[in-house]
């Protein structure tokens, strides 16, 4: 399979793993502890939901190394801020997914605690381990990170070419939103993911065109 189909690939499959993280993950009412909130944190759903969300920042890096490579062989603009966004995503990705991996399992084992002991006091820990001072650096500064390589992504397609200009800024803009849609509801935090998961689509349709 030759980069470029690669690359389109990569894109479409990183989109759908963003969209899949709000569409499987429970949403129960977290601010009181209750047996729901337990078993929503425990459930199977909490665990594959999260794996998609890794995935989707695990994908976009190498989509965006793709990108490069691919503006690098046709000679277009834009090769610089590919490079800019491909660097940026692969670090905001490295930082975003270690907290990823506390939500995961960190949750999942107090939640597990509760149900076993019929005790919500274990799910009184999850705000200490969700806001625990490194964590939250380190997913913040992933995010903000994320949010400078959809920029970048936006700036190399503009320069590319006609054809792709605003090909970019669907996408520019869900990453750039993926740290506030945080503070958001289910219905705002799926339509974001419709957001990010439209604008991947539509990047790999660009390059799908530019390859034929």
């Amino acid at each position: 399979m030759t980069a470029g189909r690669w690359t389109t690939v990569g894109f479409v499959a990183a989109g759908l793993s963003f969209l899949l993280f709000p569409l499987l993950r429970p949403w129960p009412d977290e601010t009181v502890a209750t047996p729901e909130l337990a078993a929503g944190f425990a459930s199977g759903r909490w665990v594959v939901a999260h794996l998609a969300g890794i995935l989707g920042l695990g994908l976009l890096a190498p989509a965006l190394l793709g990108l490069r490579a691919v503006l690098a062989a046709r000679g277009a603009g834009g090769v610089r801020a590919a490079t800019g966004a491909l660097v940026a995503a692969w670090a905001g990705a490295g930082f975003a997914a270690l907290y990823f991996g506390a939500e995961i399992f960190g949750l999942r084992t107090l939640a597990q605690a509760a149900l076993r002991d019929g005790d919500p006091v274990p799910l009184a820990d999850v705000e200490a381990l969700r806001l625990q001072p490194g964590a939250v650096a380190l997913f913040g500064a992933g995010l903000l990170l994320l949010a400078v390589a959809g920029v970048l992504l936006a700036v190399a397609l503009w320069q590319a070419g006609p054809g792709a200009r605003w090909a970019g800024v669907p996408l520019a803009v869900g990453l750039v939103l993926v740290l506030p849609q945080f503070f958001g509801g289910p219905g705002l935090r799926i339509a974001h993911g419709v957001l990010v998961a439209a604008g991947c689509v539509l990047v790999a349709a660009v390059l799908q065109r530019a390859r034929r």
